[in-house]
């Protein structure tokens, strides 16, 4: 009896395809091929564009805010406020010490034996002095003095100060305006100097301006340090005390200047 023929063998590599290519096919239909899309269905809500990721970057630097400007302070006066060989000259005087602690900026136009009516060293008086050198900027405005007036006529003093006090509300409208009236260098004035305090604080007064007595407060009653040889003149620590009693004085002025008008 013959036996049984195997099948050749090409046919058995084609057989394999066959089976090979359906599991495929298949496949695809079953799992590979992507759902049909209707062109009638309507979406409800925009779709978010994709966005690409951001690269990395540097932080910015931070934008630098503009400084505030400083306050400005403008100072008027005598030899007590322009100091001396004695003391007081330069960033030794009171005013370059009070400009120093607030960081303001210092305005300064003072004469030696000037005052109200007494004429100074230059020939100017205060009037001259606040009428030549305007600081329309100014957020603070003193005017400091003077015991040169001692003589002069009161009624004098008092228009002189007024006129004077007047000419800076107009040159400083926006400023804080305060007098500090005649200041002695020791704890004895003579007793017309407090006639002539009340005439300033008059004028002081009239305009709205603060005033402060250095008589009534007792500026220089010890002075053993704070008064040159000569009797009259502050030292370096003289002005360094002024600046004492005068910082106080200012910073409230700015803090009133701050405050929002009602």
């Amino acid at each position: 009896m013959r036996g049984l023929e195997r099948p050749p063998r090409w046919g058995i590599v084609a057989l394999v395809v066959l089976v090979i290519g359906n599991a495929a096919l298949l496949t695809y239909l079953f799992v590979l091929r992507p759902e049909p899309t209707d062109p009638y269905v309507r979406s409800t809500s925009a779709a978010a564009p994709t966005t690409p990721a951001a690269e990395p970057t540097a932080d910015a630097p931070p934008v630098a805010e503009s400084p505030e400007a400083p306050p400005v302070l403008a100072v008027y006066g005598d030899g007590y406020t322009t100091g001396s060989s004695l003391g007081g000259q330069g960033a030794q005087g009171w005013p370059a010490l009070v400009a120093q602690r607030l960081g303001a900026d210092l305005r300064q136009a003072a004469v030696s034996m000037a005052g109200y009516a007494a004429v100074g060293v230059t020939g100017e008086t205060f009037p001259d002095l606040v009428a030549a050198n305007p600081v329309p900027d100014a957020d603070v405005v003193i005017v400091f003095g003077s015991r040169n007036d001692t003589g002069s006529s009161l009624a004098a003093v008092e228009r002189s100060a007024t006129e004077t006090l007047a000419t800076l509300r107009a040159n400083s409208p926006e400023a804080q305006l305060l007098v500090i009236g005649p200041a002695w260098s020791n704890a004895s004035p003579p007793a017309d100097l407090d006639d002539l305090s009340d005439a300033v604080e008059r004028a002081a007064t009239a305009v709205g301006a603060a005033y402060v007595d250095p008589l009534t407060e007792g500026w220089f009653a010890e002075s053993a340090t704070l008064i040159a040889d000569d009797g009259i003149s502050p030292t370096d620590d003289g002005h360094a005390y002024l600046a004492d009693q005068i910082t106080p004085l200012v910073e409230s002025a700015l803090t009133t200047l701050a405050q929002p008008s009602a």
